[in-house]
């Protein structure tokens, strides 16, 4: 990773490739919009965090003094996981509305702004978890663990649903694993306070394989299977035709 020194590591390579991916993602965002397309924001947003802490990594590299670099690497590594949440219940709500994960979500919001401002006012181990970190931890925990229970309910019912909601169940079903593998770095480094498993200034090659890899095919996963769909106002048309014909019932609340 970056030091000042102009030399570039494993670590910042692994941000180059960020750079080049997720500007390809966030094309597609932009495209999935001017389309009306679903899961446009929530893989824009998710491109953009990633651009945004892989250019204040790279941007340590030849900076000496790079304190606000490493603080906005901090907070965009720390974003990102509700939003992939996200893209699976958005996917998934084409069938059904989800309120758990709301609730959850806003719960974790205000406790990550508390988390912010404790760690603002340290003076010093601000990379390591607190309560506050644990508590967001757990929740974000606690809502993918909704959200795969959710995604196997939907999987064992595949073949009830139209096409294109056929393919979105497999989508989700193809990323709840990669999803698992993102949280579970997340969670060892809250659990064990290891600072190797810290995706600031932690090892390059576990944030690889289980940061950065995961995010990746997981945002490809998404998108290549969004840009196969139709677009929502013809899909509206085309999925009530075909829930008609099947006798299905419309969307319905999960609480």
């Amino acid at each position: 990773m970056g030091s000042g020194d102009g030399v570039i590591r494993f670590r910042d390579g692994i941000a180059i490739a960020q750079v080049i991916l997720f500007s390809v993602s966030a094309l597609y965002a932009y495209h999935f919009r001017r389309t009306r397309r679903i899961g446009w924001f929530c893989i824009g947003a998710f491109s953009i965090i990633r651009l945004v802490g892989a250019g204040c990594m790279l941007g340590t590299i030849n900076k000496k003094d790079s304190d606000g670099l490493w603080a906005a690497v901090f907070v965009c590594e720390s974003l990102g996981i509700l939003l992939l949440i996200f893209i699976l219940l958005e996917m998934l709500e084409k069938m059904w509305t989800f309120l758990v994960p709301q609730i959850l979500t806003w719960i974790d919001i205000g406790i990550s702004i508390g988390g912010f401002v404790t760690v603002s006012k340290k003076d010093s181990n601000q990379l390591l978890p607190t309560a506050w970190s644990r508590a967001s931890t757990s929740i974000m925990a606690l809502i993918f663990l909704y959200t795969a229970a959710v995604s196997i309910y939907f999987c064992l019912r595949r073949q009830k649903y139209a096409q294109d909601e056929y393919w979105l169940v497999i989508c989700v079903s193809v990323c709840v694993p990669l999803l698992l593998v993102r949280v579970l770095y997340s969670v060892i480094f809250v659990i064990t306070a290891d600072m190797t498993w810290n995706a600031v200034k932690g090892s390059s090659s576990p944030y690889l394989l289980m940061t950065m890899l995961p995010e990746v095919a997981f945002i490809a996963m998404c998108t290549f299977t969004i840009a196969m769909l139709r677009p929502m106002a013809e899909d509206k048309r085309t999925n009530k035709d075909q829930r008609s014909q099947k006798g299905e019932e419309g969307p319905a609340n999960v609480v």
